[in-house]
């Protein structure tokens, strides 16, 4: 037990933790979310904009693109986050299902590439079957992440799931912290570290 609750804390708190405070400040930094000291405080902001997209759904609003803005801070790049979380239901739901739709997509994309290096395969699949494919797996793809809890298991090896479930809430709640309380001065810190890590490849 030992052993999973240290594995569940490396690949389970960390990773959510890490999803959760990008995706929050993400969407904070481009203007769809004000600042939180709560998560009740979040979960009305999401109600909110729940309500909003029902309303304004299919008339997509853009912001002026801004090149002169820093690293991570476009405000297109935080309305895909913002309303992908949105979309799921927001909070730990949704942050949970955004990140297993991100995994299985993932997945998907990697076995797509590596059917492009078998000819025999790839030139089966040309043609209607391909775009029948891609649309089926699109619908399944959405509904294994809305019941993240059975489809999360599929990708990672758990053995005991209660174990993994106190990790990520733990690692969405220390991202939830770290937003609050850090957000704003890791968002400006992170396009200096970015150019400091780009100097030490070169």
């Amino acid at each position: 037990m030992v052993l999973e609750i240290v594995i569940a804390g490396i690949f389970g708190t960390v990773p959510v933790a890490l999803f959760t405070f990008l995706v929050l400040q993400w969407s904070i930094a481009s203007g769809r979310l004000n600042r939180f000291d709560r998560d009740k405080n979040l979960h009305r902001q999401y109600k909110k904009h729940a309500r909003q997209a029902r309303k304004l759904r299919g008339n997509r609003e853009t912001g002026p693109e801004d090149d002169d803005q820093p690293l991570f801070h476009k405000r297109a790049a935080g309305d895909l986050f913002h309303n992908k979380v949105t979309f799921f239901g927001g909070g730990y739901y949704g942050t949970m299902a955004v990140l297993t739709y991100l995994l299985i997509e993932t997945v998907e994309i990697w076995k797509f590439l590596l059917d492009l290096l078998s000819p025999s395969t790839w030139l089966n699949k040309i043609g209607v079957d391909l775009i029948i494919e891609f649309l089926v797996n699109s619908i399944t793809n959405l509904v294994a992440a809305f019941v993240w809890f059975n489809t999360l298991p599929e990708y990672i090896s758990i053995d005991n799931g209660l174990i993994w479930l106190g990790a990520s809430y733990l690692g969405y709640l220390l991202g939830l912290r770290l937003v609050a309380e850090k957000g704003d001065w890791i968002w400006e810190k992170i396009p200096v570290w970015y150019d400091s890590a780009l100097r030490w490849f070169r």
